[in-house]
């Protein structure tokens, strides 16, 4: 598996990512999301990230405790195929209004320590800029879960 979109608990949906994606399998990723953003309401989103390559030390060496806005220059080494990112950037320009419009949160989860206790300050910052919805970086996958969960219009069990 290098992803699962977990949709029992509808319009809540949950995405799993165990390896970085390929270009085909980001394309047929984004193509799965599509249909679920085709159906009409609101909805939640969990992402699930357990990269086995994602732990601390590689988070210290590639950041080095500077934060500028400005500048997306950076030395960090991507495992992505080339394509990856420019697809997903199309994409998520595309379903902007959507999850704008409709979307309640979206939580990622992460088991990588640094990461999380970096980003979760700015997690609603930063997931509101690139998917116009709130969101915030949890440890655990049952606190996102019930984060989102108590956003949403209704109750999802």
């Amino acid at each position: 598996m290098t992803y699962f979109i977990d949709t029992s608990q509808s319009p809540l949906y949950v995405l799993h990512f165990d390896a970085h994606l390929s270009l085909a399998q980001t394309q047929r990723l984004l193509a799965d999301v599509d249909k679920l953003l085709a159906r009409p309401g609101k909805f939640g989103v969990v992402m699930n990230n357990k990269i086995k390559e994602a732990n601390d030390d590689d988070f210290e060496k590639d950041f080095d405790g500077e934060l500028d806005e400005d500048d997306h220059d950076h030395d960090h080494k991507h495992s992505h195929e080339p394509g990856v990112a420019r697809t997903h950037k199309a994409w998520l320009t595309a379903n902007r209004d959507r999850f704008a419009q409709d979307c309640v949160g979206l939580a990622m989860v992460s088991a990588n320590s640094k990461f999380v206790s970096f980003y979760a300050p700015f997690a609603n910052r930063i997931i509101g800029r690139m998917y116009r919805c709130p969101g915030a970086v949890f440890s655990d996958h049952d606190k996102a879960l019930a984060w989102v969960q108590a956003r949403m219009p209704q109750s999802v069990e």
